[in-house]
């Protein structure tokens, strides 16, 4: 049996690297701010990837695949603003 890495595997192998990723921003840099805007940017594309391609709303209804999109634009959008203030 071969032991291939499809396309979801690449995807969730992303999302993990991406994690550890932000983990180490919020340990190693001192700069809140950039942290914040850096981990809220990652955050609206781990979300799009997760709807795309876990959730399969790819091809699901429109309006459910806007309204989740939406959800991981305004929340990291409010996490940037608040960072500023």
């Amino acid at each position: 049996m071969s032991k291939r890495f499809g396309q979801l595997e690449w995807f969730l192998f992303t999302l993990i690297a991406i994690t550890l990723f932000n983990t180490f921003l919020g340990e190693k840099f001192d700069s809140t701010v950039l942290v914040s805007v850096l981990i809220a940017l990652t955050v609206t594309y781990k979300g799009f990837v997760v709807i795309d391609h876990f959730m399969e709303l790819k091809e699901g209804h429109n309006k459910l695949r806007f309204l989740m999109k939406l959800y991981f634009l305004i929340f990291p959008s409010l996490i940037i603003v608040s960072a500023f203030y």
